[in-house]
């Protein structure tokens, strides 16, 4: 059951501000809160790799932790990543659906659209609730994504589908295009990878793509030294890489921190992996 379902229309003070840059700005329904500070869309194939769905997963904890709304499509694959990757984060999580707000698709993600709506994120959609889930109506979905953020983060995508669409209508309204680059044989980068090759700003971590967004969109709402306590660190010690990917920075922020934090004697260091005292 869909509760404080909302209609927002395009002349209403609440509407996004982004949404207004398409030709023809439709009326939205929501449920939940639409955030103030700039979205980032991360966007991808369903039929995505483990390396992909890691880098979603991480950036969109690293997003989160910025302090920007992560947005995408909640479809399988990449989208769900980087959903949860940003709840994981108490972060804000926009979900832009292809149907109806009260029909859950796909499926699986019933716990994701809960999630969303439980830690104050957002649900939106074109189509009045009862609208399923038709093809055609996620590439026209695909625009609102690209509306609603400052940038587009392709992290997987095959020769064609709904990121490229989304990339492309991002370009086309003035959003900045990052992808993330992969094997060159592999299929679900091929799209990436011509993204790149058209220039598209490659992103090559979690520390990276802040970084590159700070230049785009502006300084991070909050920074990562406030977000990241050693508290956070599991007690029974996490991997250096890994935690940089929790953190959402790059390797070099990692080992700097990590010695601020082991000479103030709140964790220690064994071999790869960092201990809390």
């Amino acid at each position: 059951m869909v509760t404080e379902l909302r209609l927002i229309k395009a002349d209403s003070p609440h509407y996004p501000v982004g949404l207004g840059d398409l030709e023809d700005p439709p009326p939205i329904y929501v449920v939940g809160e639409l955030a103030e500070p700039s979205g980032v869309a991360v966007v991808g194939t369903r039929r995505c790799t483990r390396y992909g769905i890691d880098a979603a997963n991480a950036f969109g904890a690293a997003i989160a932790r910025a302090g920007w709304s992560v947005v995408s499509g909640l479809a399988r694959g990449i989208d769900t990543a980087a959903h949860v990757g940003c709840l994981d984060a108490s972060g804000h999580a926009i979900g832009v659906l292809g149907c109806g707000i009260d029909v859950r698709y796909p499926r699986e993600n019933y716990a994701v659209y809960e999630r969303i709506e439980e830690s104050g994120g957002a649900l939106i959609s074109e189509y009045p609730p009862g609208t399923p889930p038709d093809r055609w109506r996620f590439p026209a979905r695909n625009r609102l994504i690209a509306a609603m953020s400052a940038a587009v983060v392709v992290v997987e995508a095959a020769e064609s589908g709904g990121a490229l669409i989304t990339a492309r209508l991002g370009a086309e309204i003035g959003r900045a295009v990052m992808a993330v680059p992969g094997d060159i044989d592999r299929p679900a980068s091929v799209g990436a990878n011509r993204l790149i090759r058209d220039g598209a700003i490659p992103v090559l971590g979690p520390g990276d793509l802040i970084e590159a967004l700070s230049l785009i969109v502006g300084p991070p709402p909050r920074t990562p030294e406030t977000d990241t306590p050693a508290g956070e660190i599991p007690s029974g010690g996490i991997g250096i890489e890994e935690l940089g990917r929790m953190w959402g920075i790059g390797m070099a922020e990692v080992l700097a921190r990590v010695g601020k934090m082991e000479v103030e004697g709140v964790l220690s260091i064994d071999g790869d992996r960092v201990i809390p005292v």
